[in-house]
């Protein structure tokens, strides 16, 4: 499998890498909660802008930005701003969006993006190129928080988002039973053993679909989503619960 590294951390090898959210309304509470997070032992920081506030700014997001990479002390961060549309806080015009993107991107102060695959074409790929001229990596993204759709379905969002130059295919879907789960793992599976291009990020959601981020390494996962304090999605394991676990599956694989 193709590797993709943010700092020290190198997705797609070895052990199912922990990211963990900061959803910070305030300045201020962004940067309480990246002084925590640097606290605790976890790969990557997802900054979920759009719970901040000045979300839209992207003068006062790069404002923020340096205090909260600062307070993180060198753990490598994400930046997702998710839309309303897959279940972010705020929404955004296409123009917003690359806007706050590309400030980010260009600010050298991210080491990855996060572009919904669905949300606008055009938009979408601007992101995609600022991000690759300046050597930050991308995640593409889809969630459903309806429905699991089939495995074959699960594999062709990965892997056009992997067509798409993403480094990265995300996808989260929300089970409606069990069998919803085993179809996530069943798609993880096969595009790690069959689409190794890029490496795959997948969950599914709430109570019935923790198996899914704990058992992330064993199915294919690159990484998997933890909290600490507030989530940013249903589902979502207290770090400190999750990493025993995960190092258990990790010494037996």
């Amino acid at each position: 499998m193709k590797t993709v590294q943010m700092k020290d951390v190198v997705l797609g090898e070895g052990r199912a890498k922990v990211i963990v959210p900061i959803t910070g309304r305030t300045a201020d509470e962004l940067v309480a909660q990246a002084s925590e997070l640097a606290k605790h032992a976890l790969d990557i920081v997802e900054w979920r802008v759009d719970f901040f506030a000045e979300a839209l700014g992207p003068e006062s997001v790069k404002a923020v930005a340096t205090k909260v990479v600062d307070a993180l002390g060198g753990k490598p961060v994400l930046f997702t701003f998710r839309t309303k549309g897959e279940g972010g806080e705020q929404a955004a015009t296409p123009e917003q969006y690359v806007a706050l993107n590309v400030a980010l991107i260009e600010s050298g102060l991210v080491d990855a993006v996060d572009v919904e695959q669905f949300f606008d074409a055009d938009a979408g790929d601007r992101v995609i190129a600022a991000a690759h001229d300046q050597g930050v990596a991308v995640v593409g993204s889809n969630h459903d928080f309806h429905a699991t759709p089939e495995a074959s379905e699960i594999v062709k969002r990965l892997v056009a988002m992997q067509e798409r130059g993403c480094d990265v295919a995300k996808m989260a879907v929300m089970p409606q039973s069990q069998g919803d789960v085993l179809t996530l793992l069943s798609a993880t599976w096969e595009m790690a053993s069959q689409h190794a291009e890029t490496p795959v990020i997948t969950m599914a959601m709430a109570g019935r679909g923790v198996i899914s981020r704990i058992a992330a390494q064993a199915f294919g996962s690159a990484a998997t989503f933890a909290m600490v304090g507030r989530a940013s999605a249903p589902g979502q394991v207290p770090v400190e619960e999750l990493q025993p676990v995960l190092d258990l599956i990790d010494r037996n694989l």
